[in-house]
């Protein structure tokens, strides 16, 4: 049974909303914060199978072992422009601000070919638009999404079925590592 959202944030700001919003679906939660990956390594081991990672616009590395250990999987909301799937572009990469984003919310694994996208939305930012406002159409479109997928966020699906991605069943476990 699903007890614990384990919400790894970039603020600390982020946490209570979320939680809120999660609650909504499911009161009888519990809440862990993280803001960083030393935060994660203080969660007790024994939460873990009964827990679920929910990483909102953080952009920390999960350590392997503690993803193995969680019972009801790991999700990652994350924004990144159309024209670096998945990574975030170098520095010196472009000197025009990019205009089309999506917001992806992809399960977490220690195994790329497990990994599936959960949910995505895109989002064209207007010409002329400054960064700070630029920022807040992602971010706000990033929010958005989290919102549509918070029932199933909340609810006891050991998996969030995909909509791109694996086609394995199955998500890894720590036993397979064995």
């Amino acid at each position: 049974m699903l007890k614990t959202i384990i919400l790894l944030t970039d603020t600390v700001q982020q946490q209570q909303p979320l939680a809120n919003l999660l609650r909504e679906h499911n009161r009888d939660l519990v809440f862990c914060s993280a803001l960083r990956a030393s935060d994660l390594s203080a969660i007790e081991a024994d939460v873990l199978s009964e827990a679920r990672l929910v990483s909102f616009a953080a952009d920390v590395a999960v350590p392997e072992k503690f993803l193995l250990r969680l019972g009801y999987g790991a999700y990652r909301f994350y924004a990144a422009p159309t024209q670096y799937p998945g990574l975030p572009p170098a520095p010196d990469e472009s000197d025009e601000d990019p205009r089309c984003y999506s917001v992806i919310a992809q399960s977490m694994t220690i195994w790329p070919d497990f990994k599936k996208v959960v949910g995505l939305e895109t989002v064209t930012i207007p010409d002329g638009t400054v960064p700070a406002e630029r920022e807040r159409l992602v971010f706000s479109r990033l929010a958005h999404l989290f919102w549509g997928m918070s029932h199933m966020i909340a609810g006891e699906a050991a998996d969030i079925p995909g909509i791109i991605g694996s086609g394995e069943s199955q998500r890894p476990t720590f036993a397979m590592m064995n």
